[in-house]
């Protein structure tokens, strides 16, 4: 009988933990528009790639980045001030690249101030890609700069 009872109890807590977790409030974001920026290799780095930039209905903007002729390190990322040409200080940090991909929702600058998808994409700014030692491999023009 104690055998019968401590597998009933082991089941119910299996069921428990397995149904349990579930978060059915959770709601996914819905995408408005988008907007992409080539990224283009620096000093023959071979790392390039593409930045998307997302509009969602929660008011935040997704980034993604996707690198190609990066290997599988870490690779840090940020959206600067001014033109590539001309460089700037960190507006923005974003996830490092892990395996070539990057995933950030912002919905402010560094310095706390909020920024919407409209302004992000008329942001006069750039996205650098790090290389582990902190030399720029690739970059892209965003925003005002990307014409």
């Amino acid at each position: 009988m104690k055998i019968k009872s401590s597998l009933s109890t082991i089941a119910l807590l299996c069921v428990l933990v397995f149904t349990g977790c579930k978060d059915e409030n959770v709601e996914e974001a819905v995408i408005l528009q988008s907007t992409e920026y080539q990224i283009y290799d620096v000093s023959g780095s071979g790392v390039t790639g593409t930045a998307t930039f997302t509009q969602e209905d929660n008011g935040s903007t997704h980034v993604l980045i996707e690198l190609d002729g990066a290997d599988t390190s870490t690779n840090p990322a940020y959206i600067r001030y001014n033109s590539a040409a001309e460089g700037g200080g960190i507006a923005i940090t974003l996830a490092a690249c892990e395996c070539a991909i990057s995933n950030t929702t912002i919905t402010a600058l560094n310095n706390g101030t909020s920024i919407t998808y409209e302004g992000l994409i008329a942001f006069y700014g750039h996205i650098t890609i790090e290389d582990l030692s902190g030399n720029i491999v690739a970059v892209a023009d965003i925003g005002a700069n990307a014409e």
